[in-house]
């Protein structure tokens, strides 16, 4: 989840996250965090692939 995005307010990410019951890592980041911040990004696409294998 995106702590300093300005397209979804980060409360209403935490809603709708809330309400499948995932599992969420927050980063300090605008609406791209695959951009911003690709190294923690990676980490977690890393994380969630070995935890379904």
């Amino acid at each position: 989840m995106t702590q300093s995005d300005r397209a979804i307010n980060p409360e209403l990410q935490r809603f709708m996250a809330k309400r499948i019951n995932a599992k969420t890592t927050e980063v300090n980041s605008s609406h791209v965090p695959f951009i911003s911040h690709p190294k923690e990004v990676t980490k977690v696409i890393e994380a969630a692939s070995t935890a379904v294998k």
